[in-house]
């Protein structure tokens, strides 16, 4: 039987590919055999603290070499790992941290403007005993220690101890909990076995990206998301990839790196692919190394799709998909081959591994073509969210199919299409609105480089649409021309009652547009 530890399966990967570079940054390579060893000091570490089994230990930091580092020590302890993204600030932190009982935070000191230390120290986490600065010096004070500091503890700690700690692990032992956004209500946790974990992993692998020893993966999401995490350089440490943190995206040095790294696999957000495309100096730099560019998470035009194709090179494939965290990663792939057609405007295939329908109200699974709730279930979706049995008592059918709260429809070829959030459709005069289909369509009219879409409060029909737009340069759109040109693409109950020009479509950590944002606006 295959071991279901995650970190005995990274040991393993890290022997078999000892020499080989597993992490490149800017400031230096760490070997496969390299960052075994780090992560094997940073878990004696830990033990040395008082580390137990299952404790949970945080990290609050931008893609580096030493995240990876730390979540491996984490895991290497026997710890659970409760990532958090950058784009959150300490009140949110202080939320998920509080409802995670976390003992430990590794953060970055500061960021930009933002300083995460101070953001801690402001706050009342009353279990949170040490804050390790992943970026610092050697200096120490109170609760707050840097990473050489930490390090300097694991000498306390044989290695036999830790050896022993890690032959306890067991695939049922939660090694993660992620928790989801927060965009339709309070952040849940969603904690993940390493079985379930390795499961994933193997399925990004073999399913999606195809990944082997020979492939230079740039993780331009945040790692602390699933993306950047378990389908970034998590599946990538467990096979011998090596991997390049993107911490902070300009194009003309994404240009150069691919060049550089000669990039393989590239997962790139539509607004950050349209940049690429867009770029002045593109044509001058050699782009054919790139085997995969996997972009979605939101509408993509076909144009997109036929664009990066062209960029690339014919042979590359563009890939969209779609997944949650609760299910550990993707649910639906497309694959190669697929017509851009199918790329820009389903999310493809349902993987091997799990069962999906779409059900109506009832949760009785709707016939193709009809729009419903996406409903999925498999060895990788969660068990129960952390602590929360009130949120995991709505989130399953009786059946145990997972409700994950999305919109949308299958047609006759098992390729299914996300209309929007359950909770993002609005009612225009008693007609159901999804917003990612008037997008899509809107996405067609000339002149619009992004768009999204909302319902607003409407005295006579209840609600109505209203549009955000991003113009392409040197656009000539008025809200009166795109309001027309709606009327004769759509019905008339989907077309938007006020569109709004904007500079930019606000973005979670993860390429999404962030509606809750633009619901704030007048």
């Amino acid at each position: 039987m295959t071991d279901q530890s995650i970190y005995r399966r990274f040991q393993q990967s890290a022997r078999i590919h000892a020499d080989r570079i597993a992490i490149r940054t800017s400031s230096g390579d760490l070997s496969y055999s390299g960052l075994e060893s780090a992560s094997r000091d940073l878990g004696r570490a830990l033990l040395a603290l008082g580390i137990e089994r299952g404790d949970r230990i945080a990290i609050w930091g931008v893609n580096s070499a030493q995240w990876t580092v730390a979540a491996l020590g984490i895991q290497a302890a026997g710890g659970t790992l409760v990532p958090i993204g950058t784009r959150l600030r300490g009140r949110e932190a202080e939320g998920i941290l509080n409802d995670a009982g976390a003992r430990i935070v590794f953060c970055d000191e500061q960021f930009g403007s933002f300083n995460f230390v101070e953001a801690l120290l402001e706050r009342n986490i009353p279990t949170l005993e040490t804050i390790v600065i992943l970026d610092g010096g050697s200096a120490s004070e109170g609760k707050v220690i840097s990473l050489d500091a930490l390090r300097s503890k694991a000498a306390a700690v044989s290695e036999e101890a830790l050896d022993q700690r890690i032959a306890q692990a067991a695939g049922d032992d939660i090694v993660d909990i992620i928790f989801t956004s927060g965009t339709t209500g309070k952040p849940k946790g969603v904690p993940m076995t390493s079985a379930q974990s390795l499961f994933a992993c193997d399925v990004q692998r073999d399913e999606i990206a195809f990944l082997t020893p020979d492939d230079i993966f740039a993780v331009t999401y945040p790692f602390a998301h699933n993306a950047g995490y378990r389908a970034g350089w998590q599946v990538s440490v467990l096979n011998g990839v090596r991997v390049i943190p993107v911490s902070t995206f300009e194009p003309t040095d994404l240009l150069h790196m691919i060049e550089a790294e000669k990039l393989t696999f590239m997962p790139l957000a539509p607004p950050i692919a349209q940049a690429i495309i867009d770029h002045p100096d593109r044509s001058k730099i050699d782009l054919s190394s790139v085997r995969l560019v996997a972009t979605g998470g939101t509408t993509i035009p076909v144009r997109q799709v036929e664009e990066l194709r062209d960029v690339f090179g014919a042979g590359t494939v563009v890939q969209t998909g779609y997944g949650l965290t609760e299910t550990a990663g993707s649910v639906t792939t497309t694959l190669p081959g697929d017509a851009p057609e199918i790329v820009a405007r389903t999310v493809g295939r349902a993987l091997k591994s799990l069962d999906v329908k779409i059900v109506g109200p009832d949760h009785q699974e709707l016939p193709v073509g009809e729009v419903g709730e996406i409903a999925v279930r498999g060895p990788q979706v969660l068990k129960g969210y952390y602590k929360n049995p009130e949120a995991t008592a709505a989130a399953f059918t009786a059946d145990g199919f997972f409700l994950t709260g999305d919109a949308g429809w299958v047609d006759e070829h098992g390729n299914y299409s996300i209309t929007d959030r359950i909770k993002d459709m609005y009612l225009v005069g008693g007609f159901n609105c999804y917003p990612a289909e008037i997008e899509g369509m809107i996405q067609g009219l000339p002149g619009v480089a992004r768009v999204a879409v909302i319902g607003v409060d409407d005295q006579r029909l209840g609600q109505v649409g209203r549009a955000f737009i991003v113009k392409s340069p040197n656009a000539d759109l008025t809200e009166e021309s795109v309001i027309a040109w709606c009327r004769k693409e759509m019905a008339n109950y989907k077309v938007p009652r006020s569109v709004r020009f904007i500079d930019a479509l606000p973005l979670n950590a993860t390429g999404k547009v962030a509606k809750v944002e633009l619901r704030a606006m007048d």
